[in-house]
C-alpha cells in the first residue's frame, strides 16, 4: 500500500509539473497492483491543472474501474473532491471527442 500525503508537497497544489510528479508515483502503483491512499489532510486548494495531471490525466493510462479500484481518497474536503471529479468528467469527455 502506498500513502501520498499531499500536504508535504504544500497546502495549495496548483502547478501541473507537481501533478505530473505525482502522477508517475500513481502510475507505478498501479502497475504494481498497490492499493494507493491520496491523503488531503492539510491540503486548503486543489486547482484544476494539478487535478487534471495528477489525476484525470491517468485516465490516458488505465480505465476508470482500475484507477477507482486502486485508489482511496481520504480528508479531501467538498471542494477538493468536486475539483477532482470535474478533471476526471473533462478528461472522459475530451477523450471521447477526439
Amino acid at each position: 500500500m502506498i500513502r501520498i500525503a499531499f500536504s508535504h508537497t504544500g497546502r495549495q497544489l496548483s502547478t501541473r509539473v507537481a501533478g505530473a510528479a505525482l502522477r508517475e508515483k500513481i502510475i507505478e502503483g498501479i502497475e504494481n497492483d498497490q492499493k494507493i491512499i491520496f491523503d488531503f489532510a492539510g491540503v486548503d486548494i486543489v486547482s484544476n491543472s494539478f487535478a487534471d495531471e495528477c489525476f484525470a490525466k491517468l485516465m490516458l493510462h488505465f480505465d476508470l474501474p482500475v484507477v477507482k479500484e486502486h485508489t482511496t481518497f481520504q480528508n479531501a474536503s467538498p471542494f477538493i473532491k468536486a475539483v477532482i471529479a470535474n478533471s476526471f468528467k473533462e478528461r472522459l469527455q475530451a477523450m471521447h471527442t477526439h
